[in-house]
């Protein structure tokens, strides 16, 4: 019934703002497509196990099937596995930092990854933990980036507070579902476009 309605009110959604490719796309390495970033050659990755999922959809609600879902970020200890990122923090090297999924016949999409850390940009600044998404269909590619609630960073990001709808892109970190791991964590990141 929920589903009718749906498909019968007219729903407006706003599309997901624009955020910057940033300096570390993993342009090096092919990404992931198992969907599990947290298994290297030698075990378990690093920090705490992130179920991450959401739904890509068009500005009137409809999911948009078999879009590409890519994903990148920092590790536990804020570095990403990139040339270009001279941090002295360790490299995981059970952690694979970049994903590629695609969206299933409802929109969804689903990783398995790691919650990322805040990491300094600067003598008196830092980015807070983020995950960058790059969302492409046959008519459109978003690039954007989930920030999560709560924190301490996020108030002070260029990035993040440069958009209007901050809300869009903060998630909030939730309990494991049943019969997973009850250390890990969960986030829900819905992505809209355009044009699908």
């Amino acid at each position: 019934m929920s589903e009718t309605v749906i498909q019968t009110e007219t729903m407006l959604l706003r599309r997901t703002p624009d955020q910057i490719l940033g300096p570390f796309y993993p342009v090096h390495k092919r990404p992931d497509p198992s969907g599990d970033l947290t298994r290297g050659a030698d075990g378990q990755a690093e920090g705490v196990v992130l179920d991450l999922s959401g739904r890509v959809l068009m500005l009137d609600g409809t999911p948009v099937v078999g879009a590409t879902v890519e994903i990148w970020q920092a590790n536990r200890h804020g570095r990403y596995d990139h040339p270009g990122d001279t941090s002295d923090m360790p490299l995981d090297p059970n952690f694979q930092g970049f994903g590629v999924t695609t969206t299933d016949a409802a929109g969804r999409y689903a990783f398995t990854t790691i919650k990322p850390t805040a990491y300094r940009t600067g003598p008196q600044s830092w980015r807070p933990a983020h995950i960058h998404f790059a969302v492409t269909t046959s008519a459109e590619r978003l690039i954007t980036q989930m920030y999560f609630e709560g924190d301490p960073y996020n108030a002070t990001d260029p990035f993040l507070q440069s958009v209007r709808r901050q809300e869009a892109l903060v998630v909030d970190l939730l309990p494991p579902a049943a019969g997973q791991d009850p250390a890990s964590r969960r986030a829900v990141f819905d992505i809209v476009l355009a044009t699908g």
